[in-house]
């Protein structure tokens, strides 16, 4: 085999690769000694037809496909790494061999592209966990006395803070068929819908005005969302106090211990909320400083996955893709849709890249244990077994799930080197592997396409 590096960009290149013809006829000999177990002529016994009577049968058009299918499938890997190419897809232009000559093709290479992060030292983090104040303690307070009250039924119109119950009744007022009793509470439902209810009784049929969280802008003040309803009974609701007895009732001893927690707590939450947004912000700056031309056979992967998951979202909602992309060349929003989802694959893959750029610089390992209680974690978030979650998934998404673990923890001792050290110093190992990733992992092997 022989090949020449004919041309090489930033994420393309191609390669010209001449097989010779021994090995042309090595490759047909091959392809007709698998037909011949497997191909059952009239007259011989399995393998033992003539090769011309195989070839007749087959068809030498056919014959000569398959034997070509064969050859790039075994020179390519050669050709890609004679040419040290960091190829991420590939597909092979060229006739059909022919016996004792040479066979030449062309591959046409998709290159994963290479690029240098921004000096990680330098990047300043500004985020910080908001400080927990007196309200934050209070609202947790009143949530906590809210969710141990004790509902008291009273004989009177509602009242803001009641609890109400509803049951959706037809024109005629009569129950409907698929109805049932639903409370609401008015101290927690939002003004515009509690608005509605103070006010009414026991007995009272209520035209209610909903938001439709499906509609937006003009469309929403055209079609308003109605449900007729009926009040079945109304409740008040007599919260504990704050105090040392009520405390007790949740595992304390005094009430100041109730309020030392609700710090503890709330101000846990923030950390983790601080932690949450300052790796996206520290995503968000590599992103930024980046320079990376992206490769077109990423960016056209990554948006067929995001139709194919708004495929998926309007079928929930009992609408067709075809159907939708009409309603948008009717309204003349086609092209905004298609921009917004070249957008949206162009910042997937080019976050893709400098996640694993970042996972190549700041090397971490997720051993088995952290690995194993991830899986264990994603299985009891989706209500499955962790064994059968890994023989659902296959071995192949296995194998992606531990790259994206191992990519979300890089980034994680990344972030929190630079929230520690201001920007200055280096990472250090020891932090536990993300339990929840944000994208999907592509194939660990190029895949080769011949037309």
């Amino acid at each position: 085999m022989e090949t020449t590096l004919k041309d090489k960009q930033a994420v393309k290149a191609t390669v010209e690769v001449t097989a010779e013809p021994t090995e042309v006829d090595a490759a047909f000999d091959k392809v007709l000694s698998a037909y011949a177990r497997q191909v059952r002529v009239p007259g011989f016994r399995p393998g033992k037809a003539p090769r011309g009577v195989l070839v007749k049968r087959i068809g030498e058009e056919a014959l000569a496909e398959e034997v070509r299918e064969a050859l790039i499938d075994d020179l390519y890997p050669q050709a890609i790494r004679e040419h040290d190419l960091t190829a991420i897809h590939a597909h092979a232009h060229g006739g059909n061999p022919s016996q004792g000559e040479a066979f030449r093709f062309e591959l046409h290479v998709d290159l994963y592209p290479d690029f240098d992060l921004p000096e990680l030292s330098e990047i300043v983090l500004d985020t910080e966990p908001e400080p927990i104040g007196e309200e934050q303690v209070q609202e947790t307070v009143e949530n906590l006395r809210r969710e141990h009250a004790t509902q008291v039924p009273v004989d009177r119109p509602a009242e803001a803070g009641d609890l109400v119950l509803i049951e959706t009744v037809g024109a005629d007022d009569a129950p409907s068929e698929e109805g049932s009793v639903m409370p609401v509470d008015l101290e927690t439902v939002g003004e515009e819908l509690a608005e509605q209810l103070v006010g009414r009784g026991i007995g009272d049929v209520v035209e209610l005005q909903l938001d439709d969280p499906s509609k937006s802008g003009d469309e929403a003040e055209r079609a308003p969302t109605t449900m007729r309803v009926r009040i079945s009974d109304v409740k008040t609701k007599e919260k504990p106090d704050a105090d040392d007895e009520f405390a007790k009732t949740l595992g304390f001893e005094a009430w100041d211990e109730v309020v030392t927690a609700i710090r503890g707590s709330l101000a846990g939450q923030a950390k983790e909320r601080a932690d949450e947004e300052r790796r996206e912000e520290l995503v968000e700056k590599l992103m930024e400083h980046t320079e990376v031309e992206l490769p077109p056979y990423l960016v056209n992967r990554r948006k067929m996955q995001l139709l194919e998951n708004l495929a998926r979202d309007l079928q929930r909602q009992g609408m067709q893709m075809d159907a939708y992309l009409q309603k948008l060349d009717e309204d003349g929003k086609r092209e905004e849709f298609d921009a917004e989802l070249q957008e949206s694959a162009e910042r997937g893959v080019k976050r893709d890249l400098v996640l694993e750029k970042l996972l190549e610089v700041r090397p971490v390992e997720v051993n088995e244990d952290e690995f194993r209680d991830a899986v264990r974690y994603l299985a009891a978030r989706e209500g499955m077994d962790a064994e059968a979650l890994r023989r659902e998934r296959g071995e192949e998404w296995l194998r992606n799930y531990h790259f994206l673990l191992m990519r979300d923890k890089a980034l994680r001792l990344v972030a929190d080197e630079l929230a520690s050290d201001g920007g200055n110093g280096e990472a250090q190992a020891g932090s536990e592997a993300g339990s929840e990733v944000g994208s999907e992992a592509g194939s660990d092997e190029p895949d080769v396409q011949a037309p």
